[in-house]
């Protein structure tokens, strides 16, 4: 799919603009029928994105980037096939939030390929937890569901530490955070939801500021669905409520369970 562009006139429009400011205006200018529905979607997903990573990167100016974190090893055939798995699937997920078209259905062969990465000892933990990301956020339920058990196995053995890099790279996307980001991290009890008390409470204090971003992202999203016109407005009003009520719950959570 190629890059969605817009014109040379609108670009000298949009600079020296803060991110507000260049929502409301790209909200103006496709209520003119200036730009596509497709711009729209491109651009304020990029340009949101955009702002969280800096946000992010300020936030956190001691942690270790990704390029620090890697060591020169020889990278074997199995972790070079995942990483281009891993890329092919990021690009059809891109393409999927641009357009809004129908949701991806992965081949048979495909699903099973991902778990067998998955429990591959031959490939590096990183390049397996950014698969399990990107799994979620993935438009087919059933990847979804392998990710999601992977994760209950794996992530949340109950004699295990959490594992706070995939904790922390999950919810530092900066992109659009699975709601199975959230069930995953909730359980309810007596009819109020709290912490799974699987997570050491040092952990949700590193995380609360990322969930804080990522919730503040949503309320920006249900402005746009607000501002929305036609048969979708309604459905991505209420879709965008509910994600943005459950990261709420996730927050007033994570608050009591840290004790502030």
């Amino acid at each position: 799919m190629a890059k969605e562009k817009l014109t040379t006139a609108q670009n000298i429009a949009l600079k020296g603009l803060s991110l507000q400011e260049k929502l409301d205006l790209l909200h103006e200018w496709k209520k003119k029928k200036e730009i596509t529905q497709s711009q729209f979607n491109f651009f304020s997903n990029h340009w949101i994105s955009r702002e969280s990573k800096k946000i992010i990167d300020t936030t956190s100016p001691l942690r270790k980037t990704q390029t620090e974190n890697k060591t020169k090893i020889m990278v074997s055939v199995e972790e070079a096939a995942a990483e281009k798995l891993l890329n092919k699937l990021q690009r059809q997920i891109n393409a999927y939030l641009a357009d809004r078209g129908p949701a991806l259905q992965l081949e048979t062969a495909e699903l099973a390929t991902i778990k067998r990465y998955l429990q591959d000892s031959s490939i590096s933990i990183g390049t397996k937890n950014r698969l399990i990301i990107i799994g979620l956020r993935y438009p087919d339920k059933r990847l979804n569901e392998i990710c999601n058990k992977h994760i209950s196995e794996k992530k949340k053995h109950p004699y295990k530490r959490a594992n706070t890099s995939f904790w922390m790279l999950l919810w530092e996307d900066n992109n659009l955070v699975p709601m199975d980001a959230v069930r995953q991290m909730l359980k309810k009890e007596e009819g109020k939801y709290m912490i799974d008390p699987f997570f050491s409470t040092e952990l949700i204090r590193l995380l609360v500021p990322m969930i804080e971003i990522q919730r503040d992202k949503e309320i920006t999203r249900l402005k746009w669905a607000q501002s929305l016109e036609g048969h979708d407005r309604e459905r991505e009003v209420a879709r965008k409520t509910r994600r943005l009520n459950a990261f709420n719950i996730l927050l007033q959570a994570a608050h009591e369970y840290i004790g502030g």
